[in-house]
């Protein structure tokens, strides 16, 4: 089976805004929960779907106990899992306190050898565009994570373009990530202009928000 994929418009910046440029983004067919992935291992080897799921619901909770105590995790086959730290950028270590140090994320390193294997995916454009109600919010994070590597700020209209919502819907969701805590939105209620929170969509925490600089 292959991946999904559709085209896009590149962000382009105020100096090339007339040049349009299209670029390949996998479409997320959808989200694969525990009970799916428990359905499959039962159907490979000896334990049924039960005991997948309690070995899947044990493995999150070691997940969370180990990654907390600052041990990273190797899965053969999938990679290495450790969390990074974000606090306060300050002039002296003195000034840092371990209160104050927060986790900034989950840091994954894939295995050369699933990279290898990823390597050989076979892809398919889809065969419809997709509706607003369609792109999941996996999805829009990802666009929203690309975007902002190059950008400090997204309007309504330019998330629009980028990902086929209506302007409704982008703003609907747009203000969804502000209430998340994710995003910000300063100035008057009728600003164009949304801000990614360090520490999400890929920004680091040492990287200001706009409404700081």
């Amino acid at each position: 089976m292959a991946a999904k994929y559709d085209f896009f418009l590149t962000p382009q910046t105020k100096e090339n805004q007339q040049k349009v440029r299209y670029h390949a983004r996998i479409v997320v067919d959808r989200t694969l929960t525990n009970k799916d992935i428990a359905s499959e291992i039962s159907k490979r080897c000896t334990i049924n779907k039960a005991e997948a799921m309690a070995v899947m619901d044990e493995m999150a909770e070691i997940f969370l106990q180990k990654l907390s105590e600052g041990h990273a995790i190797k899965l053969k086959g999938i990679g290495t899992f450790h969390i990074s730290a974000k606090s306060p950028s300050v002039r002296s270590k003195k000034e840092v306190r371990a209160e104050s140090i927060q986790c900034g994320g989950v840091v994954y390193r894939a295995e050369r050898k699933l990279l290898r294997h990823l390597g050989t995916t076979k892809f398919q454009r889809v065969a419809y565009s997709k509706t607003s109600s369609e792109i999941s919010e996996i999805e829009l994070d990802g666009i929203l994570t690309e975007y902002f590597r190059d950008h400090d700020y997204i309007t309504t209209k330019e998330l629009q373009l980028l990902s086929g919502l209506s302007n409704h819907t982008a703003l609907r969701r747009l203000k969804q990530r502000v209430k998340e805590g994710r995003m910000t939105h300063p100035g008057h209620r009728f600003s164009a202009f949304y801000f990614p929170v360090p520490g999400n969509f890929g920004i680091s925490t040492d990287r200001g928000t706009a409404s700081a600089r």
